[in-house]
């Protein structure tokens, strides 16, 4: 073995030194030889090993079905039992008379038993034994040594599976079988005997104060009554499991209960506000655990920081992404095609979900822990009768209001154009047929300026547009109610020894713009056995889940400023009800008498029909398949071998259909008239756009866990281990034209061909189809982990791991990297001086220090070479560089340092947990300026450090806890800050718009503005440098640096948290939660810059209809009463100072009533009159309800900034009715 050990690790590390990304490989061609046949290999041992399990276990199932006993009997003497079984196994027996006298009665009911574990039921108590020989039952006098069997039920008796059975203060321990069934062997006679199980209270037996013939085999457990912190559910980290109590780290568990109770349809929305330390994001799905520890891109306003790890069943999601709907369809937007992984799996399948915020917590994760992990744990089968569970769900949601629009009304709307008129701002579509078509408003007003109507006329028609508001319209035949369905059925129990659980789950969506939905289809299967006195254990895990969705951007085209956006008086219909056709690329004239007569195909868009055009399909097939083998090869010893296999498929399909405005606009463009002919240099048909991405990630683990104790106080618990993960993934884009959609056919073109178009000149396709893209990424990793506890009170624990990947650098040295966490803990209330205090029930004090990393993605250690379309003129292959090699890129890494206070009082009614802590942050990576001679004017590098710090709070009680009325708070609140401490590269940005990369000595999420001087006697914006020197929209801000701007504030609440309540009285329960963020800023987008005004002649389409606008600047003496800048000679410099001015900031300080809900169970007396439904309930969620109270007097959500567009708009109230039914 010490010979073979460096030989495979030489192969493993040649292995991890393989670049592959992009068909591009840096690899000696041994090493890629070895690389193929290894992972062929691998595949082959993966197939066999299901193929060989699904063998294994029907087999097994088999065997374990076979000497199984059913024994009813009441008042029966020891022969009348030996002879059922002597008729149902075969097996003889042998007794003496005198044992018949000695054995009292027994009654049982006992099903589908084990020939053993039943005849030591049989003899609990009596003074008897047996021994089994030769298929023969040899009756004996009463053994020495004590063995005690049993069966753990509820109070129905109903076998309770995976209870524990211990003798207090011996290493004696064990748990009940799927039947309930428990045996201990080699007891002492002065022993007490300790049951628990999670939700029921703990009991414990004298066995020194009880006759053997007095312990009856029926071990039966009383519920609990909830309470803060009786019910003790493990904490997932993936490699282990817990009691949280016991952790030196800082981690939160939200159990399946608590997940239940907050009924909304996807996770993101259950959790909001309900963990301390974790910041939500609902607007942009984005979550970040504490703060943030590096600086990622994204515009400025809307920053996104590395979110946390996300796993499931123990192995990082192949999709890192979250999502806040089901379906994936947005909450305002056209359905959302990407994937996610929170979207992926159900909340009903979820048992457990575990969040590490520290070092301690999640360094065991290495490299991808910094930013905090977050560990989900799906249902398992469980043993006891089988159960089926069955939910719908339905939910609604209005619009938002169209009136609630902060936008001007059609004659504000008018008057607005009319001054743009007045200044020339454009030209009379008369005077060129190739003008565009222009606004209803303009065109009557030039033709009371070409004399075609009067001045009289023109007024009185814009005195009737005036007066027009097509919001009804909108309204009735864009927009719709959203509503999304849900039903899910779930199985769970066991079958021959083995336990499942296993649940598919249909959504349906329809968004609130019409002609767009989206569904879901998740099926999740996991099984459990055991094998050889639960010396094997087997578990396999399959999900798969199927989305698709139609996109359709017609009706968001006509609500937005753009070039199909319809004015405040643009009707849908006319006075006689048809839909109304609207003339853009020309004016009717030209269009109907150069084009249309011609034989041209109609030249209009009508916002009606276009709901039937321009679908974009989506479909993602996912598949998550896990399996795990553990063999107990000692009493203290543990060793599994499990991995993962992740697929992901994601095709969508764009068809543009012939008789889309977009595509009868593209073949008139292209058709000329020879001849007396038409001649189409576009193909007749419609485009039909296809892309294909398939992803493949696998994992594998060896993992060895030893857990022993010494001397009754001395404890340790110990793994260690080593995994691979390979992630790949492949995609393209094709185009085709001509394309139609009854016969899939389309007609063969040149990418780069040209065709003569209406203006005389030719244009080429250019056909962007990208070519086939390849990408690998290998991880490395071995890792190990142990914690000591010394006399149930003092525990240590500390964990390294080591990392490699191929995305960093060649140089192994930089590559590898460890990662290490270290934690104490003391648990003061088992102190024997605290004894007195009967009124404490915890009080528990831990620290941790360690290091996490970020997988730095901004760019490879290797160049990235990108093949393109050949060269048009020479026909020669053509291609360029996307990423150059950058060998110095080295990890991201966090050190943190915690310190924690648990305590619980009065018997769990009240408990809180405070952790403070401190981090820093290292090689953070930024793009910074690089020499442009080299072909790339910047490059990413390791360039900055920070520090961030802060506190996490979560307090809860039971504010009224009796037999009828319960009533359960809790709080979270969290605290934090950040600031860069190191940039080796200075921050050159000037403008706030761009001030996006880390500035020294301020947080990381900063946020400045312009210094506002008011607007010049020209209606324009003026600012002011530090010195108080007035740069007008002329002036140039090219020497400005950050102190001429203005620090503002933060981007994210360094104050949030949440409060939580659940309120029962008898079977009904109401809960309600709050959230709140203080401290941060945004901005207030009081003009949409958005198809405003730039003094540029020929602006088409419709233009920003800000409210604010109304209030513009319009003559000299304006600037004194308002700052909103004027519409005539102003330039870009302008309006963008004007965004980005300090008037524009706000406090962004709120209080927001996230969910009110009212769930009722029916009562089991009710239900105990049938024998099928064993639990029924039906609950209503109100969600999205509003701001109680916010810092600023605008009337403004300052979480969703309206910009001028109904997307920005916040969401309304939306309303879920749920139905669950228990078989």
């Amino acid at each position: 073995m010490g010979c073979l050990c460096p030989k495979i690790g030489k192969q493993m590390y040649q292995y991890f030194s393989v670049n592959e990304k992009q068909n591009t490989f840096q690899s000696t061609s041994e090493t890629t030889v070895f690389s193929t046949l290894f992972f062929k290999l691998l595949m082959r041992f993966h197939l066999f090993c299901i193929l060989f399990l699904v063998l294994f276990l029907q087999t097994a199932t088999a065997l374990h079905g076979q000497n199984k006993i059913n024994l009813h009997v009441k008042a029966a003497t020891l022969e009348e039992v030996l002879q059922q079984v002597r008729a149902q196994s075969g097996y003889d027996y042998v007794i003496r008379p005198e044992h018949n006298k000695k054995f009292t009665p027994v009654t049982f009911r006992l099903s589908d038993m084990e020939l053993s574990t039943m005849l030591q039921l049989c003899f609990q108590g009596q003074p008897l034994g047996f021994v089994i020989q030769n298929k023969t039952i040899i009756v004996t006098d009463t053994q020495q040594e004590r063995t005690i069997t049993g069966v753990v039920t509820d109070s129905r008796q109903i076998p309770l599976a995976g209870a524990s059975v211990r003798i207090k203060n011996t290493t004696l321990e064990t748990r009940t079988d799927d039947k309930g069934v428990f045996t201990l062997d080699n007891v002492p006679s002065r022993a007490i005997l300790e049951i628990s199980y999670v939700g029921y209270e703990v009991r414990q037996i004298d066995l020194s104060a009880t006759d053997a013939k007095n312990l009856g085999p029926l071990f039966i457990l009383k519920q609990q009554i909830a309470s803060l912190h009786e019910i003790t559910v493990l904490a997932n980290t993936g490699y282990q499991k817990l009691d949280p109590s016991k952790a030196t780290g800082s981690m939160i568990v939200i159990d399946a209960k608590k997940i239940q109770e907050s009924p909304a349809l996807s996770l993101m929305q259950r959790l909001e506000g309900q963990i301390s330390g974790v910041q939500f994001n609902m607007k942009d799905n984005r979550l970040m655990v504490r703060s943030p520890n590096n600086f990622s891109s994204g515009s400025y306003d809307q920053r996104s920081y590395s979110s946390p790890l996300i796993i499931i069943d123990g192995f990082p999601a192949m999709e890192q992404q979250l999502s806040a709907n089901p379906t994936g369809a947005g909450r305002l937007y056209a359905t959302n095609s990407s994937a996610s992984i929170l979207n992926n799996f159900n909340p009903d399948d979820i048992a457990s979900i575990t969040v590490l915020k520290d070092a301690a917590a999640a360094s065991i994760w290495g490299s991808r822990a910094a930013n905090g992990v977050i560990v989900i744990e799906t249902k398992a089968g469980r043993g006891g009768r089988n159960t089926i569970n069955f939910s719908s769900t339905f939910g609604t949601t209005a619009p938002p209001n169209l009136n609630n629009l902060r936008t001007m009304n059609a004659a504000e709307y008018i008057e607005f154009e009319k001054e743009l008129y007045d200044n020339k701002f454009y030209p009379d579509p008369a005077t060129g047929w190739r003008y565009g078509n222009l606004t209803d408003a303009l065109n009557t007003m030039f033709q009371a300026e070409r004399g075609e109507i009067s001045m009289a006329e023109r007024d009185a028609v814009l005195t009737e547009m005036g007066t027009r508001n097509n919001r009804n319209q909108i309204r009735d035949n864009l927009l719709q109610h959203a509503q999304t369905q849900q039903y899910n059925l779930s199985f769970n129990g066991s079958v021959g020894g083995a336990q499942y659980y296993a649940s598919v789950v249909h959504a349906k969506d329809r968004p609130i713009y019409k002609e767009n939905s989206a569904s879901n289809t998740s099926l999740t299967f996991n099984i459990n056995n055991a094998y050889f006195n639960n010396k094997l254990k087997v578990s396999l895990g399959l999900n798969q889940t199927i989305q698709k969705s139609t996109v359709n951007d017609a009706a968001i085209n006509a609500i937005k400023p753009g070039t199909y956006g319809l004015r405040p008086y643009d009707m849908l219909f006319d006075a006689n009800g048809d839909s109304k056709a609207r003339y853009y690329m020309f004016t009717p004239a030209v269009t109907q008498e150069r084009f249309e007569s011609q034989g041209y195909l109609p030249w209009t868009y009508n916002h009606i029909e276009e709901l039937q055009y321009n679908n974009d399909q989506y479909d993602n097939n996912l598949t998550r398949i896990t399996g795990s083998l553990n063999y107990k090869a000692l009493s203290w010893l543990n060793a599994s071998l499990s991995g993962s296999y992740q697929r992901g498929l994601r095709n969508m399909e764009s068809l543009r259909d012939k008789e889309s405005h977009e595509m009868r606009s593209l073949i008139n463009t292209g058709t000329t008239i020879k001849d007396g002919k038409l001649v189409y240099g576009v193909p007749m048909g419609g485009k039909f756009v296809t892309s294909n991405n398939k992803s493949d990630e696998y994992s594998i683990r060896f993992q060895l866990d030893a857990a022993k104790t010494f001397n009754e106080i001395h404890h340790l618990d110990l793994f260690a281990g080593s995994e691979i993960r390979h992630m790949e993934g492949m995609g393209y884009l094709q185009t085709r034209y001509g394309f139609d959609k009854d016969t899939y056919q389309s007609v063969a073109l040149n990418p780069i061909g040209e065709y003569l178009t209406i203006y005389g000149y030719n244009q080429r396709f250019n056909i962007q189809d990208a070519p086939i893209n390849i990408s690998r990424q290998r991880f490395l990793s071995y890792y190990a982990n142990g914690g000591y506890t010394l006399m149930n009170r003092y525990y240590l624990t500390g964990s390294v791991r080591f990392d490699d990947a191929t995305l960093i650098g060649v140089d192994r040295a930089k590559r590898a990297k460890p990662f290490w966490s270290t934690g104490i803990r003391w648990d003061i209330h088992q102190e024997a001086f605290m004894s007195d205090l009967t009124w404490l029930d915890q009080l528990s004090i831990r620290s941790s220090i360690g290091t996490g990393g970020s997988v730095p993605t901004q760019g490879t250690s290797f160049t990235i070479y990108q093949s393109a379309t050949p060269d048009p003129y020479t026909q020669l292959p053509n291609g360029y560089f996307t990423v150059p090699a950058n060998q110095m890129l080295g990890w991201e890494t966090t050190r943190s340092f915690n310190t924690g206070l648990d305590f619980s009082l009065f018997k769990s009614r009240f408990g809180a947990s405070v952790d403070v802590y401190s981090k820093r942050s290292y090689g953070i990576v930024a793009n910074v300026p690089y020499n442009s001679t080299y072909g790339w004017s910047s490059l990413s590098f390791n360039t900055s450090n920070m520090k961030s710090s802060g506190i996490d709070v979560q307090v809860q009680g039971d504010v009224v806890r009796n037999n009828q009325w319960k009533w359960h708070s809790s709080i979270n609140f969290a605290y934090t800050t950040n600031e860069v401490t190191d940039n080796r590269f200075p921050n050159t940005s000037n403008t706030p718009s761009t001030a996006s990369s880390a500035i020294e000595g301020y947080p990381i999420d900063q946020m400045f503005a312009y210094r506002w001087a008011g607007l010049d006697d020209k209606g324009r914006s003026q600012i002011q440098d530090l010195n108080g020197n007035i740069i007008d929209a002329d002036g140039s801000t090219f020497n400005f640096t950050p102190e001429d701007l203005r620090y503002m504030g933060r981007l994210t609440a360094p104050y949030f948290g949440g409060w939580s309540n659940n309120l029962s009285y008898k079977n009904f329960t109401f809960t309600a939660r709050v959230t709140a963020n203080f401290g941060h800023k945004v901005r207030w987008r009081e003009v949409n810059s958005s198809q405003y005004p730039n003094n540029t002649a020929g602006f088409s389409g419709f233009l920003s209809n800000s409210k604010a606008l109304v209030d513009r600047w319009r003559q000299p003496g304006d600037e004194a009463t308002t700052n909103i800048p004027g519409v005539v000679n102003t330039n870009f410099n302008s309006i963008d100072r004007f965004a980005y001015a300090d008037i524009n900031v706000i406090d962004a300080s709120h209080i927001r009533l996230q969910q009110l809900s009212l769930n009722y169970d029916f009562p089991a007396q009710l239900l105990n009159q049938n024998r099928v439904i064993k639990s029924m309930s039906i609950g209503v969620t109100a969600a999205n309800l509003g701001i109680l109270w916010k810092k600023s007097d605008l009337d403004i959500d300052p979480e969703y900034m309206f910009d001028g567009q109904y997307q920005s708009m916040p969401p309304v109230a939306s309303y879920l009715f749920r139905l669950n039914v228990g078989f």
